[in-house]
């Protein structure tokens, strides 16, 4: 439940009635106020329930599927459950770290960080869940300095995230990039040849929870992506990509991530 609608429904009954009661849209108000955050409190807890639950199966799997690894004849089956349950503790992490973020419980713990170090981890994460063999990949970063006050952890997880997204969609390649700003920042830009993204999706882009006409997954990546970057001072926005066309003709998109030095 929103705020605003149920203050527009309050004010059209005023409206109708003929009330002049000053106290009546403050007291709906408040009212609404503490509805709203019992229900953001419910949607915390639960995001954090679901997050452990997988999480807690899906470890243990993965512990008994490493130690059958040694003794299996078939080592590609082997690969697509290891690749399945790294969806599936990937999806535990996001949701539990999307609860932290609703519940304004994100405090980066930043330490001087290589970014070109971080953003190769995180390519290698995103290839080992989402690579797709008719997909190529590639990392382009100067021979400069890329350092930022960053916490490791969480721009790794979110640049995996947007890396994984462009793997999806791609229809043949995927570019990341790490270069120096016009202002010093530091940017990563990942770009796909894939179908780019709807209007719908641009015009709510970083909103959690959004109605969107093509989704794909709970459409949390950017969304999470944007608030961790602006916890470090940075910001993500989406241009259209430069890698020519894909199969399917379209342009394809770039999401650019930046940071302060």
């Amino acid at each position: 439940m929103t705020v605003q609608p149920l203050i527009d429904a309050s004010e059209r009954g005023v409206r109708q009635t003929g009330a002049t009661k000053p106290s009546t849209p403050a007291v709906a108000t408040d009212a609404d106020r503490a509805s709203d955050d019992a229900s953001m409190h419910l949607r915390t807890q639960f995001l954090r329930r679901i997050a452990h639950d997988i999480a807690s199966p899906t470890g243990v799997t993965m512990t008994v599927l490493e130690e059958l690894a040694t003794e299996s004849d078939r080592p590609e089956l082997v690969a697509m459950a290891r690749r399945g349950l790294r969806r599936l503790l990937r999806l535990s992490e996001q949701l539990a770290l999307t609860a932290d973020l609703e519940a304004g419980a994100v405090t980066p713990e930043t330490s001087s960080e290589d970014l070109r170090d971080i953003v190769k981890d995180a390519l290698e994460q995103a290839v080992s869940i989402d690579g797709r063999r008719d997909i190529m990949t590639t990392c382009d970063a100067p021979d400069a300095d890329l350092t930022a006050n960053v916490d490791r952890r969480l721009v790794t997880s979110v640049i995996r995230e947007v890396i994984g997204n462009a793997l999806r969609l791609a229809s043949s390649r995927v570019a990341v990039r790490v270069e120096s700003g016009t202002e010093g920042e530091l940017v990563i830009r990942v770009e796909d040849d894939g179908p780019g993204f709807a209007s719908d999706a641009l015009a709510t882009l970083g909103q959690r929870f959004a109605p969107r006409s093509c989704v794909r997954g709970l459409g949390l990546s950017l969304s999470v992506a944007k608030d961790v970057l602006a916890a470090h001072g940075g910001d993500l926005r989406v241009e259209p990509s430069t890698l020519p066309p894909g199969r399917r003709g379209s342009r394809g998109a770039a999401v650019l991530m930046t940071l302060p030095r």
